[in-house]
Protein backbone atom coordinates (compact mmCIF):
# COMPACT_ATOMS: atom_id res chain seq x y z
CA UNK A 1 0.00 0.00 0.00
CA UNK A 2 2.87 2.31 0.84
CA UNK A 3 4.36 1.65 -2.64
CA UNK A 4 1.04 2.54 -4.27
CA UNK A 5 1.08 5.82 -2.35
CA UNK A 6 4.58 6.66 -3.73
CA UNK A 7 3.48 5.80 -7.27
CA UNK A 8 0.46 8.09 -6.91
CA UNK A 9 2.63 10.95 -5.63
CA UNK A 10 5.14 10.38 -8.43
CA UNK A 11 2.36 10.43 -11.03
CA UNK A 12 0.91 13.62 -9.51
CA UNK A 13 4.33 15.31 -9.56
CA UNK A 14 4.88 14.18 -13.12
CA UNK A 15 1.57 15.59 -14.37
CA UNK A 16 1.86 18.90 -12.51
CA UNK A 17 5.52 19.39 -13.45
CA UNK A 18 4.95 18.94 -17.18
CA UNK A 19 3.01 21.91 -18.36
CA UNK A 20 1.33 21.50 -21.72
CA UNK A 21 2.24 24.38 -24.00
CA UNK A 22 -0.72 26.02 -25.63
CA UNK A 23 -0.44 26.21 -29.39
CA UNK A 24 -0.60 29.79 -30.63
CA UNK A 25 -4.02 30.78 -31.86
CA UNK A 26 -4.52 30.88 -35.61
CA UNK A 27 -4.59 34.45 -36.93
CA UNK A 28 -8.08 35.69 -37.68
CA UNK A 29 -8.86 37.63 -40.82
CA UNK A 30 -12.46 38.50 -40.00
CA UNK A 31 -13.69 41.03 -37.52
CA UNK A 32 -11.15 43.66 -38.38
CA UNK A 33 -10.27 46.60 -40.52
CA UNK A 34 -7.06 46.24 -42.49
CA UNK A 35 -5.14 49.11 -44.12
CA UNK A 36 -3.40 48.71 -47.44
CA UNK A 37 0.32 49.19 -46.78
CA UNK A 38 1.70 48.35 -50.21
CA UNK A 39 0.60 47.24 -53.67
CA UNK A 40 2.94 46.21 -56.48
CA UNK A 41 2.42 44.75 -59.94
CA UNK A 42 4.99 43.25 -62.29
CA UNK A 43 3.93 42.45 -65.83
CA UNK A 44 5.25 41.75 -69.25
CA UNK A 45 3.72 42.96 -72.45
CA UNK A 46 4.37 44.35 -75.89
CA UNK A 47 4.65 47.80 -77.41
CA UNK A 48 4.17 48.72 -81.04
CA UNK A 49 7.11 50.62 -82.52
CA UNK A 50 5.66 53.96 -83.70
CA UNK A 51 5.25 54.15 -87.47
CA UNK A 52 5.53 50.35 -87.91
CA UNK A 53 3.52 47.19 -87.43
CA UNK A 54 6.35 45.68 -85.33
CA UNK A 55 6.10 45.14 -81.60
CA UNK A 56 8.80 44.66 -78.95
CA UNK A 57 8.62 43.08 -75.49
CA UNK A 58 8.24 45.49 -72.58
CA UNK A 59 8.45 45.36 -68.80
CA UNK A 60 5.64 46.93 -66.80
CA UNK A 61 6.08 47.86 -63.13
CA UNK A 62 3.35 49.33 -60.96
CA UNK A 63 3.89 50.65 -57.44
CA UNK A 64 1.21 51.99 -55.15
CA UNK A 65 1.34 55.50 -53.72
CA UNK A 66 -0.82 57.75 -51.53
CA UNK A 67 -2.49 54.87 -49.67
CA UNK A 68 -5.84 55.71 -48.12
CA UNK A 69 -7.56 52.35 -48.51
CA UNK A 70 -8.98 49.94 -45.98
CA UNK A 71 -10.33 46.44 -46.42
CA UNK A 72 -13.01 45.17 -44.05
CA UNK A 73 -13.28 41.39 -43.66
CA UNK A 74 -16.62 40.47 -42.11
CA UNK A 75 -17.68 37.15 -40.68
CA UNK A 76 -20.85 35.10 -40.76
CA UNK A 77 -21.16 35.60 -43.74
CA UNK A 78 -17.56 36.16 -44.82
CA UNK A 79 -17.90 39.49 -46.60
CA UNK A 80 -15.10 41.73 -47.86
CA UNK A 81 -15.30 45.39 -48.84
CA UNK A 82 -12.51 47.70 -50.00
CA UNK A 83 -13.01 51.37 -49.14
CA UNK A 84 -10.95 54.45 -49.97
CA UNK A 85 -8.34 54.80 -52.67
CA UNK A 86 -4.70 54.77 -53.67
CA UNK A 87 -2.71 55.64 -56.78
CA UNK A 88 -0.81 53.21 -59.00
CA UNK A 89 2.31 54.64 -60.63
CA UNK A 90 2.96 52.46 -63.69
CA UNK A 91 6.21 52.53 -65.64
CA UNK A 92 6.89 50.79 -68.95
CA UNK A 93 10.43 50.12 -70.13
CA UNK A 94 11.94 48.50 -73.22
CA UNK A 95 15.29 46.78 -72.59
CA UNK A 96 15.64 48.78 -69.37
CA UNK A 97 15.03 52.11 -71.12
CA UNK A 98 11.99 54.07 -69.84
CA UNK A 99 9.28 54.17 -72.48
CA UNK A 100 6.23 55.62 -70.72
CA UNK A 101 4.67 56.14 -67.30
CA UNK A 102 1.24 56.94 -65.96
CA UNK A 103 -0.49 57.44 -62.61
CA UNK A 104 -4.05 56.29 -62.17
CA UNK A 105 -6.32 56.19 -59.12
CA UNK A 106 -7.78 52.96 -57.75
CA UNK A 107 -11.12 53.38 -55.98
CA UNK A 108 -11.90 50.78 -53.30
CA UNK A 109 -15.66 50.58 -53.65
CA UNK A 110 -15.35 50.39 -57.43
CA UNK A 111 -12.61 47.78 -57.11
CA UNK A 112 -13.90 45.14 -54.74
CA UNK A 113 -16.90 44.01 -52.72
CA UNK A 114 -17.88 40.39 -52.24
CA UNK A 115 -17.14 37.32 -50.12
CA UNK A 116 -13.96 35.60 -48.96
CA UNK A 117 -12.64 32.29 -47.65
CA UNK A 118 -9.25 30.81 -46.84
CA UNK A 119 -8.68 27.50 -48.61
CA UNK A 120 -5.31 25.65 -48.64
CA UNK A 121 -3.10 28.74 -48.11
CA UNK A 122 -5.16 30.69 -50.63
CA UNK A 123 -7.31 33.74 -49.98
CA UNK A 124 -10.22 33.18 -52.36
CA UNK A 125 -12.51 36.15 -52.97
CA UNK A 126 -15.61 36.30 -55.15
CA UNK A 127 -16.90 39.74 -56.15
CA UNK A 128 -20.49 40.75 -56.78
CA UNK A 129 -20.13 39.82 -60.48
CA UNK A 130 -19.06 36.27 -59.41
CA UNK A 131 -15.48 36.86 -60.61
CA UNK A 132 -13.09 34.70 -58.55
CA UNK A 133 -9.76 36.07 -57.28
CA UNK A 134 -7.27 33.61 -55.80
CA UNK A 135 -4.31 35.04 -53.90
CA UNK A 136 -1.53 32.92 -52.38
CA UNK A 137 -1.00 33.76 -48.72
CA UNK A 138 2.71 34.56 -48.35
CA UNK A 139 2.52 35.83 -44.77
CA UNK A 140 -0.36 35.81 -42.29
CA UNK A 141 0.01 36.94 -38.70
CA UNK A 142 -2.40 38.53 -36.29
CA UNK A 143 -1.61 41.99 -37.67
CA UNK A 144 -0.16 41.47 -41.18
CA UNK A 145 -1.38 39.82 -44.38
CA UNK A 146 0.78 39.56 -47.52
CA UNK A 147 -0.76 37.95 -50.59
CA UNK A 148 0.29 37.43 -54.19
CA UNK A 149 -1.67 36.51 -57.27
CA UNK A 150 -2.01 36.77 -61.01
CA UNK A 151 -4.51 39.49 -61.90
CA UNK A 152 -6.43 39.29 -65.13
CA UNK A 153 -4.80 41.74 -67.54
CA UNK A 154 -8.28 42.71 -68.67
CA UNK A 155 -8.51 44.43 -65.27
CA UNK A 156 -6.04 47.02 -66.59
CA UNK A 157 -8.81 48.83 -68.48
CA UNK A 158 -7.61 52.19 -67.10
CA UNK A 159 -4.12 51.40 -68.36
CA UNK A 160 -4.04 53.58 -71.46
CA UNK A 161 -0.55 53.95 -72.92
CA UNK A 162 -0.69 54.20 -76.68
CA UNK A 163 0.63 51.04 -78.31
CA UNK A 164 1.32 49.14 -75.06
CA UNK A 165 -0.53 45.88 -74.40
CA UNK A 166 -0.08 44.23 -70.98
CA UNK A 167 0.49 40.46 -70.82
CA UNK A 168 0.89 38.10 -67.87
CA UNK A 169 1.11 39.87 -64.50
CA UNK A 170 1.74 39.17 -60.83
CA UNK A 171 0.56 41.39 -58.01
CA UNK A 172 1.45 41.56 -54.33
CA UNK A 173 -0.50 43.33 -51.60
CA UNK A 174 0.34 43.91 -47.94
CA UNK A 175 -2.42 44.69 -45.46
CA UNK A 176 -1.94 45.59 -41.78
CA UNK A 177 -4.64 45.37 -39.12
CA UNK A 178 -5.70 48.73 -37.71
Amino acid sequence: MKNLWYVALFALALFTGCAVEDEPAEPQLAGGVWSLESANVQASGTAVIPGTQNSVPVSITGNGEDYDMTVVFGEDPNTVMAEGEFVFFVEVSVAGIPFADQRFPVQGTETFAGTWEINNDQLVMVDTDNDVFEMEILEFTENRLRVSGMPNVMDFSEFDMSGVTPGEATAEFVLVRQ
